[in-house]
């Protein structure tokens, strides 16, 4: 799987990333089976993307594991984020430098 680098600066909370994944997924617009989680939170920064890898486990219910979106060019999730928030880090190399 190639990791998903978030920018919370961008990220603006529409949630479509969560909609991309559960349709790759289970071609269902459902995100409760997503393979992350968006979370408003009162801290700064007041959004927050929570990676499956990175959910307690409580917390993933039937969240679906991240396959990075096998059999497709990019991860839908990075492809369909009206803003840019999602990237997919390179090898080994931060996307911003």
């Amino acid at each position: 799987m190639v990791p998903l680098v978030f920018d919370m600066e961008k990220c603006v909370a529409c949630r479509t990333c969560e909609i991309a994944c559960s349709y790759h997924h289970k071609k269902l617009f459902n995100p409760g089976i997503a393979s992350l989680r968006i979370r408003t939170i009162e801290e700064w920064p007041k959004i927050s993307i929570a990676h499956y890898r990175d959910q307690p486990s409580q917390e993933m219910g039937s969240h679906l594991p991240c396959d990075g979106c096998q059999g497709e060019s990019i991860a839908l999730c990075v492809k369909y984020c009206p803003v840019g928030a999602i990237e997919m880090k390179k090898q080994g190399v931060h996307p911003h430098g």
